[in-house]
């Protein structure tokens, strides 16, 4: 089974090597390795040091995801949803194709440790595809449905060898006050069921062009929090109206747009934005002058999220830690030791694979703000899924953990909180909307 090791990185300038630090040994989870090397550090040290002063280089010890194993197998799989086929078991591995909703793949191998299934490809190749996108046929070809899912699948496309484009760059212009935009799913969300229930039909619309894409999301209740940490408990249930966040973390060539209309004062310094980056290193008061922005421009309801509205988004019908799941995977999200070979700092939005309401980087990539004054604990915690505000509240609570962050950082339930007028390089945040009856 796949696991983490203890390596060294040694770097100059753009060039790096990696130098295991114990041979043939691994651990089972990242947090087992972060363990080791806080035991062993004294030798790590000697190791290490050894290892620089040989090579010439500086570097650091990190916990590294080791190669995957992939277990056989021969089963007939059918997609529930339309999902992106790539190269390699890793979110940020190229393209080879799509399968469309409903089509039937056959699966040759299961990627041990991680959600990804390998697929067998119509012209001999393999691909690997999220696991949760497909669902396992039982023999006789009917595909096996549940209260968690839906019976009804239709038929399209097959796998089609072709690359599918990143999110496009945004126009330059500052937006402008527009109709909304067609929703993409015509099908207006109904109440959601219970945890685990796949959702049918996601409605996503955008209110102008440099507005964030947004992902109105059905009314229903979830349990929120958890037994593992004091500051999310005691676990309670949380009932919701319908509301509506953004697809992606607000990106710089949207905050950028809010700069040119003199509305956001910050500016962020050094090189020119990478427009499909998450906007990082802003304050809750920035994020927030940032929705006043969209919320004047458009005559929308614009807002920060609530703590409960974020955590709902998050979990997408799921009460695992992570919302495929109970283990962090491998190059499932952009984060301290989540495995994958891109760098943390450069990654856009949309690079990892999304949870089930198809909303990327809920976790990983930048902290992000809500609206909630922080709490220490959730004794009497709205049940109603409002923003949890104080008289004179000092801090301000981020949720999802950020590109720094472990995978313990990392759950659907975690929290961490923050001055809400400092700045910090690993915070950023989504946007939320109000729906009114008729959206």
């Amino acid at each position: 089974m796949a696991g983490y090791v203890l390596a060294i990185l040694l770097c100059t300038g753009g060039n790096c090597d990696l130098v295991r630090v114990e041979p043939g040994v691994a651990y089972p989870t990242y947090d087992a390795c972060a363990a080791a090397m806080t035991a062993n550090a004294s030798k790590i040290d000697e190791v290490a040091g050894r290892i620089r002063t040989e090579e010439g280089r500086q570097g650091e010890t990190i916990c590294l995801r080791d190669r995957l194993t992939i277990v056989e197998v021969d089963e007939e799989y059918e997609a529930r949803i339309s999902t992106i086929v790539r190269g390699s078991p890793e979110a940020t591995a190229s393209p080879v194709g799509t399968l469309a909703r409903g089509r039937m793949a056959r699966v040759t191998g299961t990627v041990a440790g991680t959600p990804w299934l390998r697929i067998a490809l119509p012209d001999g190749r393999s691909g690997y595809v999220f696991g949760e996108h497909l669902r396992k046929l039982p023999v006789g070809g009917a595909p096996e449905t549940s209260a968690a899912e839906p019976a009804e699948t239709p038929r399209s496309a097959a796998v089609a060898p072709v690359p599918v484009p990143a999110p496009a760059p945004s126009p330059a212009p500052p937006p402008t006050a527009a109709p909304a935009a067609p929703a993409t799913a015509a099908a207006r969300p109904g109440p959601s069921s219970a945890p685990g229930a796949a959702v049918r039909s996601i409605r996503e619309f955008r209110d102008c062009d440099l507005c964030p894409a947004m992902v109105a999301l059905p009314s229903g209740g979830f349990e929120m929090g958890s037994t593992t940490d004091p500051s999310e408990q005691p676990p309670h249930r949380v009932e919701l109206p319908a509301f509506a966040i953004g697809k992606f973390e607000v990106t710089q060539a949207e905050w950028n747009a809010c700069v040119a209309a003199d509305a956001c004062r910050y500016k962020p310094p050094g090189p020119a934005a990478r427009d499909q980056a998450p906007m990082m290193n802003v304050s809750w008061d920035d994020a927030t002058q940032y929705t006043e922005w969209l919320r004047q421009s458009t005559g929308k309801p614009y807002r920060l999220p609530s703590e409960a509205e974020w955590e709902y988004a998050a979990r997408a019908t799921t009460s695992t830690p992570y919302p495929w799941g109970r283990e962090i995977g491998a190059a499932m999200v952009n984060c301290n030791g989540c495995g994958g070979g891109y760098d943390p700092k450069q990654s856009n939005v949309g690079s990892f694979p999304p949870n089930r309401w198809g909303l990327h980087d809920m976790l990983g990539g930048v902290a992000e703000w809500v609206a909630d004054c922080w709490h220490k604990t959730y004794e009497h915690a709205p049940a109603n899924g409002a923003a949890w505000e104080a008289p004179r509240c000092v801090l301000r609570v981020l949720r999802g953990g950020s590109w720094k962050s472990s995978p313990t950082d990392l759950t659907v339930s975690a929290r961490n909180f923050y001055d809400p007028s400092v700045r910090y390089p690993a915070n950023g945040f989504r946007v939320a909307q109000t729906l009114a009856e008729e959206r």
